[in-house]
This record gives C-alpha cells, structure tokens and sequence, in this order.
C-alpha cells in the first residue's frame, strides 16, 4: 500500500517526500503541476496531478493508499480573492477528508498551523489554552475553520491527526513558508537590515528536520481529533539574529523600526497590490501579529509522539551552512 501526500511540492511536503521515500515506502504524490525537483525523480514516488478543488481528480492518487498526509495549503499573507483562502484551506480540506472516507483510507495526518492556537502571554500556549486574540489574517481563521472540518471526520470514525507547527527554519528550498531561513540568506548577502520593534518579541522555532519526524511519529503514535504543537525553542527575535550574526561571522548593525512605520507601510503595500494585483512583501495583518509573543508549549507532541526539539544555536549553525553550501 502507499503513501499519499498533498502539498509535496512545499517546504515540509518536500522533505517529508523524500524521507518517506529514502525509507523504502510508495508515496503518491498530488500536485497541480509536474515536479521538476530531483528528489521526486524516484521508482517509489508516484505523480498524479490534480487539484484538492476537484474532487474527481484527488481519486486516482487515492487508489492503494492506506496514508495520507494532507498539507496542502493556501499559505500566504495575501490573495488578490480573499476566497482563495477559504476555497484551497476549508473546502479542499473537506474534498479531501471525504475522498479518502469514501476510499478507506485508515489514516491521515492533517498540516494545520500554531497560528490557529494565538500569542501567549504569561506562559507558552499549549493546545487547549483558549486564543488571547481575535485571528490576524484569513490564513489563521481558515485553518481554524478547517480543524472543524477536520475534527468533524474524526468524530464520524475517519482517523485524523491535526498538526500545528510554527515557525519552521532550516535547509530547503524557498516556497515562502520557511521564512526565517530566508531572513538568513538575506543577511548573509546584505539585504536584511532591520528588527521589526523592540526585537523582543517571542517566536517558536522549530527546525525542519524536526517537523519532518513529528510528522511521521503523529503517523504511527497520533490519537485521532487531537491536535499537537510542533513548536521548537521559544526564543526573541534578537536572540535570534545574535545567533545568525555569530555563525555567519558577519555583524552587521541592523536598524531597529517601530511597528507604527511599519503598518503605515505595510498599508501602501496594501493598496499597491490592489492596484497591481502583486503580492505586497508584508500587509497590516502581519505587522499586527508581530507585536505580541508567540511562545508555545510543545509537551503533548513530546510526551505522545517523541517529538524532539533541537537547540536553536544548533540548527541556525547547520541552516547557514548549508546556505554558504547551496544558495550563495
């Protein structure tokens, strides 16, 4: 029997492919487009193109497939139709849990976000802490929406596992989900100069590799309905470049910008995408996300699945090195 993955063409779909794979297992994989990357040119990868909007087309990569890992997504701070996020994270979701019900697949792994969970405040969150905030972005509400969705199934017998990873950095090639890694580049080369506010604000930084395996223990070790935080070290934004700045060996005086400059231009950017219809680099939403802490509290994912969370300095120390390795 196979493996089938959604979104493998993303920054942990990728990775997880090609583990899978390297681990002797037959994965499926469903994209839009054919793949053109390397680790995907495989006897045990199977390509089917389709799209999780068309339900007709997610049945043939469901043929023989007894797993599933769904992490395709829309995942970006804008869209020209705000319904996009609704159609590709709510809707494609529901397509997809109700072709593999209908396909007696046995189980599934669901890629939700730690943005459904909210900032902390005087501890790190865990996954029954109640939201502090009101959603900062369509992405944030429609996964929510969709853990709905996807707690729905489970309630009705399909065995679903809801995932929630934060800020994942690490080696892997630049989709726009793994951020960080690119903050990384970018100050290698120059072009990063500045720390949004006080730099104090805390963020969860999980590293790829890490998700990756969290992904296949919540396979093997996950309880169906339950949700599990894919966290890494919670750590300031400042504590964050000090490391960059020690493992490139490059200090670089970097310029500190209060967030009310930064909405003001976030909202030009804004209004020029609407204009232009091209995607603004940052929008009011995120500005306003990065004002709070974001600590969270792995201990669940650790307990159930043997999560295991590397040390910051380690995985920034490996991120570069590959960076100077592959991208410069």
């Amino acid at each position: 029997m196979a493996i089938l993955v959604t979104g493998a063409t993303g920054y942990i779909g990728s990775k997880l492919t090609a583990k899978l794979a390297e681990q002797g297992q037959h994965v499926h994989i469903l994209c839009r487009t054919s793949p053109t990357l390397p680790e995907f040119q495989k006897p045990n990868i199977k390509i089917f193109l389709g799209d999780i909007t068309d339900t007709d087309s997610l049945k043939p990569a469901m043929e023989n497939v007894d797993q599933m890992y769904h992490l395709a997504a829309y995942a970006r701070l804008w869209a020209k139709d705000p319904s996009t996020f609704f159609k590709l994270n709510v809707k494609g979701l529901d397509n997809v849990l109700a072709t593999a019900q209908e396909k007696g697949i046995s189980k599934i792994v669901y890629t939700s976000t730690a943005g459904v969970i909210g900032p902390s405040k005087e501890k790190p969150m865990t996954e029954t802490d109640p939201r502090i905030t009101g959603f900062f972005n369509l992405y944030e509400s429609t996964k929510s929406e969709s853990e709905k969705v996807a707690r729905g199934y489970a309630e009705k017998g399909l065995h679903v596992t809801i995932l929630n990873p934060s800020r994942i950095y690490g080696p892997g090639f630049d989709t726009g989900s793994n951020p960080f890694t690119k903050i990384m580049e970018m100050y290698i080369k120059g072009n990063w100069k500045i720390i949004p506010g006080s730099g104090n604000d805390i963020g969860s930084y999980p590293f790829i590799d890490d998700v990756v395996d969290g992904h296949i223990a919540a396979m093997e070790k996950g309880r169906s309905g339950e949700r599990y935080i894919l966290g890494g070290v919670n750590a300031s934004f400042n504590e964050l470049m000090s490391l960059i700045k020690k493992y490139t060996g490059i200090d670089r005086k970097l310029k500190h910008i209060p967030f009310f400059f930064l909405d003001i231009l976030s909202r030009l950017m804004l209004l020029n995408a609407k204009l232009t219809g091209k995607p603004p680099m940052i929008t009011p939403d995120w500005v306003a996300k990065y004002k709070f802490d974001w600590a969270l509290d792995s201990s669940k994912a650790i307990q159930e699945l043997g999560y295991r969370i590397r040390p910051l300095e380690e995985g920034v120390r490996e991120t570069i090195a590959w960076i100077k390795e592959n991208r410069l």
